[in-house]
């Protein structure tokens, strides 16, 4: 293999692990995103925002382990070895080698390229789009804002009860 088409597999490798790895396949409807939360608001993978808080963040971070384990593991034994890497790499490599040279240019990586940030895309319209219909409306639109805003105004609420305490930490009312 040419030091070339080992480069292209190489950026192959890591857009195909952060792009394909970070698509959910329950599209925000299954699990945790599309529930309401306590005042009967939808809530949004985005948490706090659309950046998202650290646990949400370590929940993605697994969830993207997972899939790329799930992605590469051809023998099913939960562990990927450097070989199972190297053949789906090449099965990327060869998928969308369209005019099959042996390598990737930038047009046919531009097209792997776009079918994993789609998946990401559709992703996030369904997590936005929270009552499924196939359309974000501009309540699903601002949600986020409107869970920041209540995250905001619950910081707000519990730095002016730790500031109402005095020097003894004796409540002053």
């Amino acid at each position: 293999m040419t030091s070339k088409t080992m480069f292209a597999a190489a950026v192959l490798a890591a857009t195909a692990i952060g792009g394909t790895a970070f698509a959910a396949s329950d599209h925000g409807h299954g699990g945790k995103y599309g529930q309401k939360d306590a005042q009967g608001m939808m809530m949004q993978g985005g948490g706090a925002g659309m950046m998202g808080d650290m646990p949400e963040m370590q929940d993605m971070m697994q969830r993207m382990h997972e899939k790329m384990t799930q992605m590469m593991d051809a023998d099913g034994d939960g562990e990927v070895t450097p070989e199972e890497m190297r053949e789906m790499m090449q099965s990327k490599l060869t998928e969308n080698d369209s005019d099959g040279n042996g390598s990737l240019s930038i047009d046919e990586f531009e097209t792997l390229h776009s079918a994993m940030m789609r998946e990401m895309m559709v992703d996030r319209f369904q997590q936005l789009d929270a009552d499924g219909d196939g359309a974000v409306t501009s309540e699903e639109m601002m949600a986020p804002a409107a869970k920041m805003e209540r995250m905001h105004k619950m910081r707000e609420g519990m730095m002016q009860r730790q500031n109402a305490t005095d020097d003894d930490g004796n409540k002053s009312d």
